[in-house]
């Protein structure tokens, strides 16, 4: 729904980008009603106190449908929800030249979020002192052979990840362990022509013969954990979650703040820096040689929903999370891209 009168209480609007593809996904939702979703968007607002959603005007644009904003508010903070600079890189540009025009505050600028696709997130995190990025290749293909020559171009070593761009959770993902493994990985693809990723595979399985996966969220300065889960497979979601090793995550969880913070701190600093959101999530994995596997850096993360009965274990976390993150997006003096210049200033 495009916004023609604010409400009074409506004091930030709250951006929603319309995909590239101008698709979205129809929902039933529990009392019986149709509702739609949006790909490319993050849940900033969804699981914030009633009082704080009050607070932001829901803006939805992009291909097709022009931004309209209602004039008493283009200075006003704006909350941009658009998370995938590959699903909904119209939107993201039309936001980022709105906001050159009137100069107002905007809480994970939208020229941030194109820096976070995958190739150029992890150029970015490959020049911090501790932390490993994989190197990450985007490609425009029109045969399997052309995977190929870019793999012995660029110097890459087998296994590699191949993914369809703008696509997350697992879906779309191949790892190929040797050439031959292209043209059948492609099938299960069905990319249709879409760009793709091509990562470097790195086989972070701890001696133990498991791996382990971090989720921290970066909220303005102050980092939390939010889930670690161990699993016996290299593509890690929270399905996947073995809970024989429970008890760890839960260890994790409680002592994260005193114990493994501390160490990571000046490095994690380094990455909010490099990425420059004031809300995001990171996937990564701590490596024997204190090195920090960082696998992907991403505004989408679902980190304020806990779908797990209650009480578990991360009640906690999420509650820190969401107490950090609800006084951030009403406080635009703590935001990284606070009011600046207008474009005719």
């Amino acid at each position: 729904m495009n916004a023609s009168v604010a409400p009074a209480a409506a004091l930030f609007p709250l951006l929603i980008g319309i995909p590239d593809d101008r698709k979205a996904t129809v929902t039933l939702r529990p009392n019986g009603a149709l509702g739609y979703e949006l790909a490319g968007n993050a849940r900033i607002a969804t699981d914030l106190p009633p009082a704080i959603k009050r607070r932001l005007l829901r803006v939805v644009f992009g291909p097709g449908v022009p931004l309209r904003i209602p004039p008493t508010l283009h200075a006003r903070p704006h909350v941009n929800a658009i998370g995938d600079a590959d699903v909904c890189g119209a939107a993201l540009r039309t936001l980022e030249q709105h906001l050159v025009q009137h100069g107002a505050a905007c809480f994970n600028h939208p020229s941030a979020v194109l820096g976070t696709a995958r190739d150029r997130a992890a150029d970015k995190l490959a020049a911090i002192d501790g932390i490993w990025a994989p190197r990450t290749l985007r490609l425009r293909i029109e045969e399997p052979a052309d995977v190929l020559a870019a793999v012995e171009r660029e110097g890459l070593r087998w296994p590699l990840i191949l993914r369809t761009a703008g696509t997350h959770s697992g879906k779309a993902t191949v790892r190929l362990d040797a050439p031959a493994d292209v043209r059948a990985g492609l099938r299960g693809l069905a990319w249709g022509g879409r760009d793709l990723y091509l990562t470097q595979y790195v086989d972070y399985r701890d001696p133990d013969g498991h791996f382990r996966k971090l989720r921290l969220a970066l909220v303005g300065h102050e980092v939390f954990i939010r889930h670690h889960i161990v699993a016996d497979h290299w593509m890690i979601h929270f399905r996947d979650r073995d809970l024989r090793h429970l008890p760890e995550e839960e260890h994790a969880l409680e002592t994260f703040h005193d114990g493994l913070l501390p160490q990571l701190a000046s490095r994690l600093r380094a990455v909010a820096d490099a990425i420059d959101l004031d809300y995001t999530g990171i996937d990564c994995s701590l490596r024997p040689d204190g090195r920090l596997l960082v696998f992907e850096v991403n505004p989408l993360m679902d980190i304020l929903t806990n779908t797990m009965p209650e009480p578990n274990c991360w009640d906690a976390p999420v509650r820190r999370i969401g107490a950090a993150l609800g006084p951030l997006l009403t406080d635009p003096a703590r935001w990284r891209h606070p009011v600046q210049a207008t474009a005719g200033a």
